[in-house]
């Protein structure tokens, strides 16, 4: 019975340790394929390699992902759901990103749990059984809610990254509009330039411009610009290009007083992180600096009074 209780903790840690290293893969993949859409745009809209666009995924360990993600998994219709559109968000587009990023958090909310409760009961057989459910319980609820932290952060920092790109990007637009070319040349030509310099913007402007040439109308495919990226600014700067599209009114001028606007929150955002510093300081000021201070300024006086009174010398 022992033999086969750490036959079963050795497999459910493989198990957990491959699911990491599978969902590393997959990173990395998703990595590469952004690198490449940079090349593509830069080098005037070369046709990728359809030999980089495809996972070298074994179909067993796709069944195993499969069943695994099952679990965890929404019901029907969960592709056009607020769940594939929080992985748009993060920009990541990868069709098996969900189906993996479901799979691990089963893992990680079943498997190493019931690992950790093996491993505690062989190791350490003294401890209470409440106190082992606790860890447990613990641990199941750090492996279900880490995923979604680490998806949040993922979109915090992208969307960080596309609001203090977002001003110089419309100001391209300001002079790709003065010099004669129409809205969808200039998205399509903005993000043919930004693509070094900003490319999650830069390829979410591309994909406007792709929806536009497939068929769909200006106000859809500037909507859904808005919906994916997530961006209070970029929200704005969309309604204010379907008003001038609606009203026939002036695009370079509507376009120019947005990115002076655009470019005063910059600079406001930037003064309030400023601001905030002082009080950011005040409690490592207090907890580190200030002690050590008192330490080097009171230390020689506290020596010399200790020896006064004691009448003893310090060695």
């Amino acid at each position: 019975m022992l033999a086969t209780l750490q036959i079963l903790t050795i497999v459910l840690t493989g198990a957990a340790a491959a699911s990491l290293a599978l969902a590393s893969y997959g990173w990395a993949i998703d990595n590469a394929l952004k690198k490449r859409f940079t090349r593509v745009v830069r080098q005037g809209w070369a046709t990728a390699d359809a030999s980089l666009t495809k996972t070298a995924n074994p179909r067993k360990v796709a069944a195993v992902i499969d069943i695994l993600s099952k679990l965890s998994l929404p019901e029907e219709g969960w592709q056009s759901s607020s769940v594939r559109l929080r992985f748009l968000q993060a920009g990541i587009r990868n069709k098996n990103a969900p189906r993996d990023y479901f799979a691990i958090k089963t893992l990680l909310t079943m498997v190493l749990p019931v690992a950790l409760a093996l491993s505690l009961h062989f190791t350490r057989p003294d401890i209470p059984v409440i106190r082992v459910l606790l860890l447990v319980l613990l641990t199941a609820a750090a492996g279900y809610y880490l995923p979604e932290l680490f998806l949040r952060f993922i979109t915090r920092q992208r969307i960080e990254r596309m609001r203090n790109s977002l001003p110089d990007m419309i100001d391209l637009m300001v002079i790709c509009t003065e010099s004669g070319m129409g809205i969808d040349s200039a998205i399509a030509r903005i993000s043919h330039e930004m693509a070094r310099i900003a490319p999650d913007l830069a390829q979410e402007f591309y994909l406007s411009a792709l929806e536009m040439r497939a068929g769909a109308t200006r106000i859809d495919a500037l909507r859904n610009l808005a919906l994916r990226s997530r961006l209070e600014d970029l929200e704005d700067f969309v309604a204010m290009l379907v008003q001038a599209d609606k009203f026939g009114t002036s695009l370079a001028e509507s376009l120019r007083v947005q990115s002076d606007m655009m470019r005063s929150r910059r600079s406001q955002r930037a003064e309030e992180l400023a601001a905030k510093i002082p009080v950011k300081m005040l409690l490592p000021l207090a907890l580190f600096i200030f002690p050590t201070l008192l330490m080097v300024l009171l230390g020689p006086a506290v020596i010399q009074m200790i020896q006064a009174f004691s009448n003893k010398p310090i060695p």
